[in-house]
């Protein structure tokens, strides 16, 4: 366990790493004008990743492991994820598109750099989602070092082709680099399992509604939550300048760090604590886990705190006395991985809260606000969007407990 533990969280280090120096590269050479493009656009490819998403991978998942290890179903059931998946990257895919367009212009840019940055953001986003349902194998078979390997050498071929940056700082430049590294994490893991051996007997009927379903259910979270968790570049970007989305994008890199402690727990614990079976065990597992995930956040937050001008400093002169933005972006961000983590604990125990509960008192909250605060700053955007994982952590706390005192 602790070897396990080791090489993964090395592994996982090394690429997070990689990947907070692509970022804090990327943000040092780009101007503020190319910087607030390059946000935009890694806005908008989280966004699409999600909503072309819609629940394909959650039943890809669940219908595979119930078939595992014949292959020859599972292959069969990745050729209707595919087709699903397909269908809403197109409908999806063309919405953010749009939705890119539009904002890119309002941060001054031409309409032929803007259908530029947008094709680039919708062709990593094809690559993304065969990349992340492709993930499924290794998972399954728990050979999660040749999916970090894959990763790994992933994000070095990006940061190689992010020398050229030097020559051309601009947007394109960055995302042709996050392209061709996707591209080629996606060829390394098709080659590696193979799909083409299905099983023409098995009946796909019931696999086909499972996926519908899920869909279906799916659907409406994973619209609001998307939208809400994306909220501050979608306002800034529509009411702000560009100056204040690059800002607020540099800014965010910072919390990255949390990336490997975010991952350890999804990836190693999560797992485990979902087989647990005894409920004192069950009810320790989750305060250790709750308690130590928050250690590690107000660390990182007194970092912060205590050393702005050194957070800042990696940024670049472009970003520095934004201290106290500083601050308040990274308590909303790690708000945002508290919330993850709390989501990923009841979500391994089946404890599922319905969702209508969060987007109804988030939005009623936001409504309030709005008529005391104009979202005319980095500031109050970032404490306006707040307010979705705030209540969304209060549901899922107050969810466990009642799970927990169900249980016998």
């Amino acid at each position: 366990m602790y070897v396990f533990l080791a090489k993964f969280f090395s592994r996982e280090a090394l690429l997070q790493g990689i990947n907070f120096l692509c970022g804090i590269w990327v943000v040092r050479t780009l101007s503020i004008q190319e910087y607030a493009w390059y946000t935009i656009a890694v806005t908008l490819l989280g966004a699409g990743s999600v909503l072309s998403d819609i629940g394909v991978g959650a039943a890809l998942m669940s219908v595979a492991g119930r078939l595992w290890p014949d292959r020859a179903k599972i292959n069969s059931v990745f050729v209707v994820a595919f087709q699903t998946r397909t269908k809403f990257f197109i409908a999806f895919g063309l919405l953010i598109f749009a939705a890119g367009l539009v904002l890119l212009t309002r941060s001054q840019s031409s309409a032929a750099m803007s259908v530029c940055i947008m094709g680039l953001v919708v062709l990593i986003t094809y690559f993304q989602l065969n990349f992340d349902l492709m993930a499924v194998l290794p998972k399954l078979e728990q050979s999660l070092g040749v999916l970090q390997r894959m990763t790994i050498s992933g994000a070095l071929l990006r940061l190689a082709i992010l020398s050229l940056i030097l020559i051309s700082p601009r947007a394109v430049t960055a995302l042709a680099a996050a392209l061709i590294a996707m591209a080629f994490q996606t060829y390394q893991i098709r080659r590696h399992y193979e799909l083409s051996n299905t099983d023409d007997g098995y009946v796909l009927s019931e696999v086909k509604q499972e996926f519908s379903r899920v869909a279906r259910r799916q659907a409406p979270a994973s619209i609001y939550f998307c939208i809400q968790g994306q909220l501050n570049v979608f306002l800034l970007g529509y009411f702000g300048s560009s100056t204040q989305v690059a800002q607020l994008g540099a800014l965010g890199r910072i919390s990255a760090l949390l990336l490997v402690a975010q991952s350890v727990f999804s990836n190693i614990l999560m797992p485990r604590f979902s087989v647990l079976r005894n409920k004192a065990e069950m009810r320790r597992k989750y305060l250790l886990y709750v308690s130590l995930f928050l250690c590690i956040v107000a660390v990182f937050l007194g970092t912060a705190l205590l050393f702005p001008e050194f957070m800042l400093d990696i940024l670049g002169g472009k970003y520095s006395g934004l201290n106290s933005e500083l601050l308040l972006i990274l308590a909303s961000a790690s708000l945002y991985v508290i919330e993850g983590l709390l989501y990923s604990l009841n979500m391994s125990r089946a404890w599922i809260s319905p969702s209508w509960i969060q987007v109804v008192v988030t939005l009623g909250c936001q409504a309030v606000l709005l008529g005391f605060m104009s979202i005319d700053s980095i500031s109050r955007v970032v404490i306006f969007s707040s307010i979705s994982p705030v209540v969304s952590i209060c549901v899922y706390v107050i969810s466990a407990t009642i799970h927990f005192g169900r249980m016998k």
